[in-house]
């Protein structure tokens, strides 16, 4: 489906925005409640009673709304159950997607002091940022939209869906939050935090892709001493290779080539016959990074002929598909940047490097992604000997002003595709 343009009868430019925040307002405190319980549980990818009480948490939290609960298995070994909150009914489905694990161990979370730190307009903790403080965003904005205007709300079926293992990024979510729907959606809404440190908001609508890949390099064992030349030590030859492809990285063309993991060897008294990287990449352009795999295979070859003693195997582990800026996703962003223009708090649009759920919707839905509130400080950790802080946090004031944004945009878009019942295509 592709998004039409913005139309002006039914706008929700004329509603009164004093009352969509004073409602947001006033469901604040309960919010903010909300989010204190979902950080204070830990919801590690691999800390599956930690993600069923997220689940668990966020099903009461939008019990009123008298959504259908179901589950989905995660093919990650040892992660918990994807959530689904379906309103059910014939109309055209309108799919808002968060998810429910953080990157923080219960050990690291439990270390950290204090887990929750309501530091004035600065709330810190795990999963404040990434991506607790969407899902609070999604409940504030379905509130305020059922409560002042019922008839779109019950117009149109509403699909929530968590993915239970995002960190590591698992297809199976899309898949089967897909499969779960029987028509395609209008939109798909996806609440990562808002990335703009401060004057205003941003909203995604682009983000990179990733290849992960694996280079091994056998050699030849031999005693450390005794044999030493008769030995080819996997390690140096293969950190000789590392520069050589992390230079690949193109800063201008957005692509970037990051080692990430080296290994090999058993003890020091042995020559060292394998050894092997890790490495991703990071692309925009596709044809950018067929290039930039075309010259890692280059580098296979011409290295091996260099070095006939040792085999050189590089192997893509996988690939997840770049999101790149397709005309319904800039559709869609433009309701959000009128409603930001129209409460005074200006929305710009972003393109990302990291990744999310929206690198897998985008290819069978228009996509937004951006939707939480402003924050910052995602993954992060600072140690000082054995104390530790999470210092990832999330800004209380823009829960209000993002969901007031939100509200008018996700009013206005629903209106411009309800004026005859259909969407406006």
């Amino acid at each position: 489906m592709i998004i039409a343009e913005q139309r002006s009868e039914g706008s929700a430019l004329g509603i009164d925005r004093d009352i969509f925040l004073q409602t947001i307002q006033n469901d604040w405190p309960t919010a903010k409640a909300f989010l204190k319980n979902l950080v204070e549980d830990n919801s590690f990818t691999l800390n599956p009673e930690g993600v069923r009480k997220n689940s668990e948490t966020i099903v009461r939290q939008f019990a009123s709304f008298n959504f259908s609960t179901r589950v989905l298995p995660s093919t990650l070994h040892g992660a918990g159950e994807h959530l689904i909150l379906d309103s059910g009914g014939g109309g055209i489905p309108v799919l808002l997607v968060s998810h429910l694990d953080t990157v923080y161990p219960p050990e690291e979370q439990a270390a950290g002091y204090p887990g929750w730190d309501d530091l004035n307009n600065r709330i810190q903790g795990p999963g404040t940022y990434d991506i607790k403080g969407g899902t609070v965003a999604m409940w504030l904005m379905l509130r305020c939209l059922r409560q002042h205007r019922p008839e779109l709300f019950e117009n149109y079926r509403w699909v929530l869906a968590w993915n239970a293992a995002e960190e590591r990024l698992c297809a199976d979510f899309s898949s089967g939050v897909l499969q779960h729907l029987s028509s395609e959606p209008l939109a798909c809404l996806v609440f990562e935090g808002d990335n703009r440190r401060q004057d205003g908001h941003e909203v995604i609508c682009g983000r990179s892709g990733l290849a992960h890949f694996r280079l091994c390099v056998h050699g030849r064992s031999a005693h450390s001493g005794n044999s030493h030349s008769t030995g080819v030590n996997a390690i140096v030859r293969i950190s000789e290779l590392v520069r050589q492809i992390a230079g690949l990285t193109n800063y201008e063309r957005f692509t970037t080539v990051n080692v990430g993991l080296i290994r090999g060897g058993i003890t020091t008294n042995r020559v060292p016959d394998y050894a092997e990287i890790l490495f991703e990449v990071r692309y925009r352009d596709r044809e950018h990074f067929e290039e930039t795999r075309l010259a890692l295979d280059a580098l296979q070859v011409t290295w091996e002929a260099d070095h006939s003693r040792c085999a050189v195997i590089l192997e893509t582990v996988h690939e997840i598909p770049a999101w790149v800026e397709a005309p319904g996703s800039l559709a869609l962003a433009r309701f959000w940047q009128s409603a930001g223009q129209s409460c005074g708090h200006p929305v710009t649009l972003g393109i990302r490097s990291g990744l999310s759920d929206a690198n897998f919707f985008s290819s069978h839905v228009q996509t937004l992604d951006g939707l939480g509130p402003r924050g910052g400080n995602a993954h992060s950790v600072v140690k000082n000997g054995e104390r530790l802080r999470i210092t990832e946090f999330v800004d209380q004031e823009s829960f209000l002003t993002k969901s007031l944004i939100n509200t008018i945009a996700l009013v206005d878009l629903l209106a411009s595709a309800n004026g005859d019942g259909m969407p406006a295509y």
